[in-house]
């Protein structure tokens, strides 16, 4: 069950098979280069160059809301898959219907937060990708 609050955020995500419940917050990463720096004889002038290297998908770290008397959180299946150490398909939807998909692992998984002021509990989780994400979308 999705409480009134969140259920519009428009963004899900799905690991290994497993929907994971209401997002709050998401913050998707980037991707970035790695780079060697060189200095060659025939650099003059000493200043060091680069190689460009590898590329790193980064993290996914998302805010989920905890509700202990659903299925929608899935805060205990996903402990389960943390502690197992296992890696799988992370597959990020947003409203648009746009979508990022690629394998990942979860390199963090929080502890739910103390309910604030209108009940909501917290708890984040993060996602290391691996190899190159797939994107689909317009823009």
């Amino acid at each position: 069950m999705t409480t009134q609050g969140f259920s519009g955020m428009g963004a899900s995500l799905v690991f290994d098979g497993l929907t994971i419940g209401e997002i709050e917050s998401l913050e998707g990463g980037e991707l970035t280069v790695e780079f060697e720096e060189i200095l060659t004889f025939e650099s003059a002038d000493y200043y060091a160059d680069m190689i460009l290297t590898a590329l790193n998908s980064g993290q996914v770290t998302a805010t989920c809301i905890f509700q202990p008397l659903e299925a929608t959180g899935n805060y205990a299946l996903l402990k389960i898959k943390a502690e197992a150490r296992v890696t799988g398909v992370l597959l990020l939807t947003y409203l648009n219907t746009a979508n990022f998909t690629g394998d990942a692992g979860i390199i963090s998984l929080g502890f739910p937060s103390a309910p604030d002021a209108k009940g909501v509990q917290r708890f984040p989780v993060t996602f290391k990708r691996a190899g190159k994400f797939t994107y689909n979308g317009t823009s």
